[in-house]
């Protein structure tokens, strides 16, 4: 069953609105802390596929794919400002890599799009 375009737009702002706000949290449980690269594969990895699946063109994956890599230093720099911590350059190498990989499967994939992209 293939998804129309505005309820994967939804799932797109709902996941990305998670992710910021996960992100700025103070306070980081256990489970978050020891699975906390594997966080970010899915986290980053996961909300560039849903951009790829809405974007309509190859710029568009790639403007999707730069968004996605700038919202990821956007937040590690909150975050140094925020709490003081040092800058995770690991964090956003994580990041980058994530969204390469979610690329290329979504290329593999026959680059999957909405329902409606398909009638017209």
């Amino acid at each position: 069953m293939l998804f129309p375009r505005p309820l994967l737009r939804i799932a797109a702002l709902a996941w990305f609105l998670l992710l910021i706000a996960g992100s700025l949290q103070p306070a980081r449980p256990r489970l978050v802390r020891a699975t906390h690269r594997e966080i970010h594969y899915l986290a980053f990895g996961g909300g560039a596929l849903l951009l790829f699946c809405l974007a309509q063109s190859r710029r568009q994956e790639t403007l999707a794919a730069a968004a996605t890599l700038m919202l990821g230093v956007s937040i590690e720099t909150l975050q140094h400002l925020l709490y003081g911590n040092a800058m995770e350059w690991r964090d956003i190498s994580d990041d980058g890599l994530a969204i390469l990989v979610a690329f290329v499967l979504y290329r593999v994939a026959g680059s999957w799009k909405p329902a409606s992209d398909l009638t017209q």
